[in-house]
């Protein structure tokens, strides 16, 4: 729980150390982007984990798993993972807008990063990309959208 709440405390500073995730272009190119709608999760924040992978059995074993089922268990799977995964936390509330030039250092390459939405309304709120590429997050009222970030996404 500590380790967590370091990294969280780091990453909302902006000043997390680390090295950018592959295939972000330049060593100054965004990694990562946050943007929660103004009505998202019916206007309540909005927890976020971003979730880097580095085994093919524990990623498959967390898409089978919703937001809810992560963010109860997500401290006791973080610590029988150990350094095959890493875990990058958020709390977003609506109309805020993050852009990350770097996320905590991960030891090994992804070989998948899930991220996982806590909102109010049912669903999974959990989506799925291979690798380690720059993520683009848009937190909308009921779900949530995950696609690759780009220079020069608006």
């Amino acid at each position: 729980m500590k380790r967590l709440a370091i990294i969280l405390a780091l990453t909302l500073a902006g000043c997390a150390a680390g090295t950018p995730m592959p295939n972000a272009g330049r060593a100054d190119a965004p990694v990562l982007r946050i943007v929660a709608e103004p009505d998202a999760n019916g206007r309540r924040p909005v927890a976020v984990d971003v979730v880097r992978v580095a085994d093919p059995a524990l990623a498959g074993r967390l898409a089978g798993l919703d937001a809810a089922g992560w963010f109860r268990d997500r401290e006791a799977l973080s610590a029988e993972a150990g350094s095959r995964i890493a875990i990058a936390s958020w709390e977003m509330v609506p109309g805020q807008s993050v852009l990350l030039h770097s996320l905590p250092p991960f030891a090994t390459t992804p070989t998948q990063t899930l991220v996982y939405a806590r909102y109010g309304a049912p669903g999974a709120h959990r989506q799925t990309l291979d690798g380690a590429g720059a993520l683009d997050v848009r937190l909308g009222r009921d779900s949530f959208t995950v696609a690759p970030l780009t220079e020069g996404t608006p």
